[in-house]
């Protein structure tokens, strides 16, 4: 899912999660209906919406504690080999082994002792341990180096989950199903990434501003 600044990415991940709900938004036309499994989710509570849809928010919260318990909050009873692999998924691993104190290495208030990058980094670990049949990932590359970056979208893709990208990064794209172009709280354009190439139309000139 990709668009410029207000073409309303921020509304659609509210309503997924049924945050707002469809006709609550600013223009209702612009979101007839969510279904999940078929169902729409409006005839679901928020919470079993939520059981299914995982986000990874850009603003995810980092508790003062240590990196094993901010993993832990996803999964309690997670084993140190799952913690690992949540870890190595997010491309973390190798970072915490460096660390004299590993996993109980303390991240300081609000994540301070991270950089923007393993922060994010440790969000999605998080989020991939809770391994919700649904990941909502908002920016999940942000703060990293372009070939970190391009790894983490490329092990992201690779999960056998459906998932769905948010992201102003149009490098990578190329791999994805299926891409979907918002402006102004609607859907513009939607295919693959030759399609609408080929097409020159809105995410071609999102591309061109990128390069």
């Amino acid at each position: 899912m990709v668009g410029p600044s207000g073409s309303g990415k921020s509304t659609l991940i509210s309503a997924l999660l049924r945050l707002v709900d469809p006709d609550s938004a600013a223009d209702p036309a612009a979101l007839s209906s969510i279904t999940l499994g078929g169902t729409p989710t409006t005839a679901l509570s928020a919470e079993d919406v939520r059981r299914v849809i995982g986000l990874c928010a850009q603003d995810a919260h980092v508790f003062d504690s240590t990196l094993r318990e901010n993993l832990r909050l996803a999964r309690p009873a997670a084993t140190a080999s799952e913690l690992e692999d949540a870890l190595a998924r997010a491309r973390l691993a190798d970072w915490v082994r460096t660390l004299p104190a590993g996993l109980d290495t303390f991240v300081g208030e609000h994540g301070a002792r991270l950089s923007g990058g393993q922060h994010r980094r440790l969000v999605l670990a998080r989020a991939l341990l809770a391994d919700f049949p649904v990941l909502l990932l908002d920016e999940p590359t942000e703060h990293l180096d372009p070939a970190t970056a391009d790894a983490l979208l490329r092990d992201l893709l690779a999960l056998p989950k459906a998932t769905l990208l948010v992201t102003h990064r149009l490098t990578g794209l190329e791999h994805v199903d299926e891409i979907v172009v918002l402006d102004a709280g609607r859907v513009v354009e939607r295919g693959t990434w030759p399609e609408l190439m080929r097409e020159r139309g809105a995410f071609h000139s999102l591309c061109r501003v990128d390069a």
